[in-house]
């Protein structure tokens, strides 16, 4: 947060209020700020539960590599590929 003339800002990037297999929820700041800005990739989007979305990623892991073939699973953001 960044107070600027007395105005208090908050800038974050896109958060998760829900647990993941690697990072936590987001928690909610102890302080008010003036302005909050938020990024929104996924602020609208609704999204299957995620042990739906695991199991079809994994089936088609699976199903690719049976078949002899290669999987190649590309990152765009830090904490997608781990």
């Amino acid at each position: 947060m960044a107070d600027i003339a007395g105005v208090r800002v908050l800038y974050t990037g896109d958060y998760c209020r829900e647990e993941d297999c690697h990072l936590c929820a987001a928690e909610i700041p102890q302080f008010s700020p003036d302005i909050c800005v938020i990024e929104s990739t996924y602020g609208v989007q609704l999204h299957q539960p995620r042990n739906v979305r695991e199991k079809r990623f994994t089936d088609v892991i699976h199903s690719t590599i049976s078949q002899g073939g290669r999987v190649l699973i590309p990152a765009f953001a830090l904490g997608r590929a781990q």
